[in-house]
C-alpha cells in the first residue's frame, strides 16, 4: 500500500510517500518545497503539488492521499474559509480517484466534503496529525514541534490528545501555539532590546534579519537548512547573516565586530527559548498535570527546531525525559513528520494494522 501524505503550508509544502506492508513502513520518500503563496500566487499550488507527487511516486500508483494544511492562513486568501476551500479543491482535482482524506483538529480523518462544510475543524490541524500518532506510542507525553514559523505544544494523557484549545485562535491563548520558529521569525518578534557593550539597545521594528540568521551564525542550522528567503534578498553565508543581524540595531559590521554580533545572536536565541519555556510553563500549569512529575514526564520533540529550541526550553523547566519522533519512526527529515503522520493515518483507515513502538 502506497500512501501520499501532504502538509500544505503557506510558505512550505511538505510531503511523504509511505509504503506500508505487513503493519510496517518499508519505504518512505520525502520532499520539502519552499512555496511562498503570498508572493508566487495561489495558482502555483496545483503545479507544485503535481510536481511533488510525480517526483515522489516516480509514476507508480498511489493508493491513497491524506492532507493537512496551514496554507489557509496566507494573506493571499481573504479568509480561512476561502483558503481551506481552495486547497481542498486542488487536492480533489489532482487525486479524486483515490478519495483523499483530511485531518481535523481532533486528529481524526474526515472526507473532503466534510472539510468544506466544517472548514475551521481542518484549518491548521497539522499538529493534530502528529499528536494522533503519538497517542499510539505514548500513554502520556508533551509534544513540542518547532517548525520554521511556529511552535506547537500538545499534551497527551491516557493515550488521548488533551489540549485546551483546538483552533489557532484558541491555542494562542492557551500557550499551545507560539508564533516563533527557527527560520522565519523576525527579530523584533523575539526581542525588543539587546544588551550591547553594556547598554540595553532597542531593536529596530523592521524586517532586517530573521531567526534563521541567528541560528546559522550559532551553527544551529546549516546553509542547506536555511530554506527560506533572506530578509534582504542576499545570500546565506555567515558574513551575510552577521551583516543582517547588525542592521537590526541600525549598525553594520564596521560598527560591531563578529564577537559582539555573536553575543547578540546568543541573546536572541536565549529569548526565543524563553518564549517557548513560558508557554510550556503555561500548559503545564493546567490541573490535568497536578500530580505529575516533570523529571519523569516524557517530552517528545520534532520539527527542524525541536531539539535546538524545544528540548532546550523543556530542560530549563527540569524536564529530563526526551524522545524524538523522527527517531522513533525512522524518519530522518523532521520537517515532514506531519505529512508522514497523515499518510500513516490513511494507511490505518484503509485497514492496515500498523505496529507501533511502545513506551
Amino acid at each position: 500500500m502506497r500512501i501520499l501524505g501532504l502538509d500544505i503550508g503557506g510558505a512550505n509544502i511538505k510531503a511523504g510517500l509511505v509504503e506500508v506492508s505487513n503493519g510496517r513502513m518499508v519505504e518512505c520518500r520525502t520532499a520539502v518545497r519552499y512555496l511562498p503563496l503570498w508572493r508566487v500566487g495561489k495558482k502555483e499550488l496545483s503545479k507544485e503539488l503535481l510536481k511533488i507527487s510525480t517526483f515522489l511516486s516516480q509514476t507508480d500508483k498511489i493508493d491513497g492521499v491524506g492532507v493537512t494544511m496551514t496554507a489557509e492562513l496566507s494573506d493571499v486568501f481573504k479568509s480561512k474559509k476561502e483558503g481551506v476551500e481552495y486547497v481542498l479543491r486542488n487536492v480533489e482535482n489532482l487525486w479524486s480517484i483515490t478519495k483523499p482524506l483530511i485531518v481535523d483538529y481532533t486528529g481524526r480523518l474526515i472526507k473532503l466534503e466534510k472539510g468544506y462544510s466544517d472548514y475551521l475543524k481542518v484549518s491548521s490541524a497539522n499538529w493534530a496529525a502528529t499528536a494522533n500518532i503519538l497517542t499510539r506510542i505514548f500513554q502520556e507525553c508533551i509534544l513540542i514541534d518547532v517548525g520554521s514559523t511556529t511552535t506547537d505544544i500538545v499534551p497527551i494523557l491516557d493515550h488521548k490528545i488533551s489540549v485546551s484549545g483546538r483552533t489557532d485562535f484558541e491555542r494562542l491563548a492557551t500557550g499551545e501555539l507560539i508564533y516563533t520558529g527557527i527560520l522565519r521569525s523576525t527579530i523584533p518578534s523575539i526581542v525588543h532590546s539587546i544588551p550591547i557593550k553594556g547598554k540595553e539597545t532597542k531593536v529596530a521594528s523592521e524586517i532586517f534579519a530573521l531567526s534563521s540568521d541567528v541560528h546559522l551564525i550559532l551553527g544551529n542550522i546549516s546553509q542547506g537548512e536555511y530554506s527560506t528567503e533572506t530578509a534582504d534578498g542576499r545570500g546565506k553565508s555567515p558574513n551575510e547573516c552577521l551583516s543582517r543581524l547588525a542592521r537590526t540595531v541600525c549598525a553594520d559590521s564596521d560598527l560591531l565586530d563578529e564577537i559582539e554580533l555573536k553575543k547578540m545572536a546568543h541573546s536572541i536565541y536565549y529569548e526565543q527559548v524563553k518564549k517557548i519555556e513560558n508557554s510550556l510553563k503555561q500548559v503545564w500549569s493546567q490541573s490535568i498535570f497536578k500530580k505529575k512529575s516533570k523529571p519523569k514526564f516524557p517530552i517528545v520533540t520534532t520539527g527542524i527546531g525541536g531539539r535546538i529550541l524545544g528540548k532546550k526550553a523543556a530542560s530549563k523547566l527540569d524536564f529530563r525525559m526526551y524522545s524524538d519522533i523522527g527517531e522513533l519512526l525512522g524518519i530522518k527529515n523532521s520537517q515532514v513528520i506531519a505529512a508522514i503522520s497523515v499518510a500513516l493515518l490513511v494507511a490505518e483507515s484503509r485497514g492496515e494494522k500498523l505496529v507501533w513502538p511502545t513506551f
